[in-house]
């Protein structure tokens, strides 16, 4: 049925949506079977990540920010980003709120275009752990992301992992 569904869409020129959804559903399989995807060479440099500090407790914020670089010689003129918990995340159970994105976006998954060759864009977006969540030594709160753009030079897409997690501590 799914394959069926898929296959419809792409007749109906739905192609990155068909591929986002085939990329999720990879994901989440070689997640369960502990798989690790291979990088493209220079997937580090196109999303970076990082939190304001290393520990939360329940009831506090941590926020992350999250950095999109041009690797291409040409302007990007079209970003798709999405936002994961990491597999560390769902084992420790931690709880938490994502806030409003801000910075150089026009909305949570797309970044401000055109891009020129090297130029970056940032957002941040305040991540709450829940007064009620676990805490100790292995609940964490880490994300891992999947990237598209768009260039002259063609259609890249990727699955980059995140910087440190935030470490819920009690």
């Amino acid at each position: 049925m799914i394959i069926a569904h898929l296959s419809g869409a792409l007749h109906k020129g739905e192609g990155m949506l068909v591929r986002r959804i085939l990329l999720m559903l990879s994901v989440a399989a070689t997640t369960v079977l502990g798989v690790v995807f291979a990088q493209p060479a220079n997937a580090e440099y196109v999303i970076t990540s990082s939190f304001d500090k290393q520990v939360a407790k329940p009831g506090e914020t941590a926020t992350l920010t999250v950095t999109f670089k041009n690797p291409e010689t040409v302007d990007v003129t079209f970003t798709f980003l999405t936002v994961n918990s990491s597999y560390d995340t769902m084992l420790g159970k931690a709880k938490y709120k994502m806030g409003e994105c801000t910075g150089e976006i026009t909305d949570c998954n797309h970044f401000t275009t055109p891009i020129p060759p090297g130029g970056t864009r940032t957002m941040t977006v305040p991540v709450a752990i829940e007064a009620d969540s676990p805490c100790g030594a292995q609940v964490r709160v880490g994300f891992y992301f999947y990237s598209y753009r768009e260039s002259t030079a063609g259609a890249f897409d990727g699955v980059v992992g995140g910087g440190p997690p935030v470490n819920v501590q009690c």
